[in-house]
């Protein structure tokens, strides 16, 4: 007896295993460009402390009534939820109140894996090159002529 493949009549049904809609990836985008915006628009303005806090949010009702002409009514809400969320980060580093987890999305001092010291100043690298091989000949005894570059004109 032959099997029978049940076959859904009418459409195809997708999976979306994570319940991620096109519209919520659009709406935070829409939220990243916000704060974004908002954060540097403010530094065009040069404002320190509470100042800042205050361009920012100026910049981001400048963005979201930029964005209500340009996208729309529902792309200008999530403009300025994105503006509203940089104001409002600033702000708390501003008061200076830690909130734990927060550190990982506020500017903080990561010193790169180089030779330094503390605070962020290079030390002098110290390179360990071979001694010089006893012909002279380059690294090893190896002659100079196989490092040449292949862009180099030969003479």
């Amino acid at each position: 007896m032959a099997k029978h493949h049940r076959r859904h009549h009418g459409h195809h049904h997708r999976h979306n295993p994570f319940g991620v809609s096109g519209s919520i990836v659009k709406d935070v985008a829409f939220n990243a460009v916000g704060m974004a915006g908002a954060n540097f628009g403010a530094s065009f303005l040069n404002q320190s402390g509470w100042l800042d806090v205050a361009a920012t949010a100026a910049v981001a009702v400048g963005i979201s009534f930029l964005g209500k002409s340009v996208a729309g009514a529902p792309a200008s809400e999530e403009l300025l939820k994105g503006g509203i969320l940089a104001t409002l980060l600033k702000a708390v580093k501003q008061t200076g109140v830690s909130i734990p987890g927060l550190g990982l999305y506020v500017p903080n001092y990561f010193s790169a894996p180089t030779a330094s010291d503390a605070y962020g100043r290079a030390t002098a690298p110290t390179i360990m090159l071979p001694a010089p091989a006893a012909g002279g000949k380059g690294v090893a005894g190896m002659g100079v002529a196989r490092f040449r570059s292949r862009y180099q004109t030969r003479f």
